[in-house]
């Protein structure tokens, strides 16, 4: 089985996102300094908690610009007849094999963003957890759900013919 890679709008909406939290904790540090530098606390207080919110908000935009590209590199996923492979993270890597035959619900899930650049994320549900399909185009997602639910009909078919 080959893995493919995601589509190139994941990695937009994935910045999108990104800048999306970024903006609102740079909105919330920014109202911080404000409320201190409008208080009445010591200029070296306001200085010191001035700078100590730079250092995150410059290593929150490095974050920011970095991870979607890596984590859109190190993701890879496939399916078979047989099985799901999902390969994934940055940090930590993990690899997620799915056999079919377990799979007892599928979920297509579309956010606001997701549906105006028509992308969808799948989540497969087994006895034991839940997994992701991150983001995907939503004719994969669909093809994918169809393609799993066909699988799943005939290995229900076979395990019937089995107790015959």
């Amino acid at each position: 089985m080959e893995l493919k890679k995601l589509d190139k709008s994941v990695l937009k909406l994935w910045y999108i996102r990104s800048a999306i939290i970024s903006l609102t904790l740079i909105g919330f540090l920014v109202s911080i300094i404000t409320v201190l530098i409008a208080s009445e606390v010591p200029n070296d207080v306001t200085i010191a908690v001035s700078l100590a919110i730079g250092l995150a908000v410059t290593l929150l935009l490095c974050l920011i610009l970095i991870m979607p590209a890596l984590r859109y590199k190190m993701y890879a996923w496939g399916y078979d007849d047989k099985r799901i492979i999902v390969k994934q993270g940055v940090v930590f890597r993990h690899r997620v094999v799915i056999p079919v035959c377990q799979i007892q619900d599928l979920h297509k899930i579309q956010g606001p963003l997701m549906m105006l650049m028509k992308l969808s994320g799948v989540t497969i549900s087994t006895a034991g957890s839940n997994f992701d399909i991150s983001t995907l185009t939503t004719d994969e997602a669909d093809l994918l759900i169809d393609t799993l639910e066909q699988n799943l009909e005939k290995r229900v078919e076979e395990l019937k013919n089995e107790k015959i």
